[in-house]
């Protein structure tokens, strides 16, 4: 008998409300948009900056050969006919 005790008082027990649950949307926000900052951050350094510096040396490379020697450089053909 002691169990229904128990039992009828867990039914007339008050019960706190549930906390508010934070949006998904703000737990993207905390956690992922900085690591996906860095990442595309460091891509640019290390990929676009370095293949566009690469490109820029090979134009002044050829621009320099031009102002030396008067003839611009032939561009090698990757055809292999």
């Amino acid at each position: 008998m002691r169990e229904m005790d128990l039992l009828e008082q867990l039914a007339t027990a008050s019960v706190p409300p549930m906390p508010a649950a934070r949006p998904f949307k703000d737990g993207v926000r905390r956690k992922l948009h900085p690591r996906l900052l860095v990442v595309q951050i460091v891509e640019f350094a290390c990929g676009a900056t370095c293949l566009g510096a690469a490109h820029l040396f090979v134009a002044l490379g050829a621009a320099a050969i031009f102002t030396l020697t008067g003839l611009w450089p032939v561009a090698k053909d990757n055809d292999d006919r």
